[in-house]
């Protein structure tokens, strides 16, 4: 993508794929004038991602006050049926050693579901079992592309399963398989203390 930009005129030398280094907090060249966003510097390479990079950079040279990148970002596949993730999968998780515990809600499972007459479609959430924070998200079907924000959201928010067991989603709405596959991850972690009930407790105060 490089090749015919004459990048040496400008002092800038490429790597052996053809892509440029910069600072990934403001996206600045070695050469402090020139700004690089998108393609030519590499992973990820997409759409998406290259606007806010674009943004970054406008801002820092500019002198313009902005907030730091979000870590999390989605790819979507736009298939049939779509395809998105946010996040590690259970293999980066496995890799890094992180104990996780999986939520699993299918469309079918949903009212919306049934009503768009779905016979596939899935979402997949990981949690960590540690800080109960949702690390991953996976979604294959109807709209994942689409859907796919809320589980980032959450993320980038250092959201954990409880968000998803105690908030109330639209129904009928295939954003409620969030709320599924909130709880049956959340029925199989350990129960926090402070939802336990002590049963043993007596009432306090007369009841009317």
């Amino acid at each position: 993508a490089t090749d015919r930009l004459g990048l040496d005129a400008a002092g800038l030398k490429t790597d052996h794929r053809g892509r440029l280094e910069v600072d990934r907090k403001t996206y600045q060249t070695s050469v402090p004038h020139i700004y690089a966003a998108g393609d030519v510097i590499g992973h990820p390479s997409l759409a998406s991602t290259a606007i806010q990079q674009g943004r970054v950079a406008a801002c820092h040279a500019l002198e313009v006050p902005t907030l730091e990148e979000s870590p999390w970002y989605p790819y979507g596949i736009y298939s049939v049926p779509e395809i998105s993730t946010c996040g590690m999968s259970e293999e980066e998780m496995q890799e890094r050693g992180i104990p996780y515990e999986v939520g699993v809600a299918r469309f079918r499972e949903t009212s919306r579901g049934h009503i768009m007459g779905l016979d596939h479609g899935l979402l997949k959430m990981l949690f960590s079992l540690k800080t109960r924070r949702v690390l991953g998200v996976q979604i294959v079907g109807e709209g994942a592309t689409e859907l796919v924000h809320i589980g980032q959201a959450v993320m980038n928010l250092k959201g954990t399963v409880d968000y998803f067991v105690q908030n109330t989603f639209n129904y009928p709405t295939l954003a409620e398989a969030y709320k599924i596959a909130g709880l049956d991850a959340f029925n199989r972690m350990p129960i926090p203390e402070e939802y336990k009930v002590d049963l043993k407790a007596k009432p306090t105060g007369k009841s009317k």
